[in-house]
């Protein structure tokens, strides 16, 4: 009896197939795709809308006092980017990332304060994101930065400083 060595284990042979073209096909025949939940609405209407966005990204903070006050009763909040010449207004700190080749686009949202859970459904529903799908937004390592998939700035951007950020 003589025992043979495969070239790959179990595992490799999973991996390595499952994005193969037909394993794809018989597995769309078969509907083993998992079927998502629609998604949420948003808890949160648009209170404000920005005067002026610039064309690199930048958008004028409300300074109508209703607004301020509509915004400081949101269980969460974002802070913009601070440090900047002749005291004035930094940035919606939500960036676009490109890794692996310029083939990874992905959206990353830091300095959330408060309620991150909150924020989190919040993200899923103006996204349009089922809550099922555990994969299109992650938490990092220090809670305060969000990473979704796709490069979804300009959407994010205009939901927070509608927020009145």
């Amino acid at each position: 009896q003589i025992i043979t060595r495969a070239k790959h284990s179990k595992r490799q042979v999973k991996r390595l197939f499952q994005q193969n073209p037909a394993f794809l096909r018989v597995s769309q025949r078969n509907n083993a795709e998992p079927k998502l939940s629609p998604p949420e609405a948003t808890t949160f209407e648009k209170i404000y809308t920005p005067t002026v966005v610039l064309p690199n990204g930048w958008s004028a903070p409300p300074v109508d006092e209703d607004v301020l006050k509509t915004r400081l009763s949101l269980p969460f909040g974002i802070r913009r980017t601070g440090d900047k010449p002749n005291g004035s207004v930094g940035f919606l700190p939500v960036y676009s990332s490109v890794r692996l080749g310029g083939t990874k686009h992905t959206t990353i949202v830091k300095k959330i304060t408060g309620d991150k859970e909150t924020f989190l459904s919040e993200l899923r529903a103006v996204l349009q994101i089922s809550p099922d799908d555990k994969d299109a937004i992650r938490i990092r390592a220090s809670g305060n930065t969000f990473e979704v998939n796709g490069n979804r700035t300009k959407e994010i951007k205009s939901w927070l400083a509608g927020l009145g950020f």
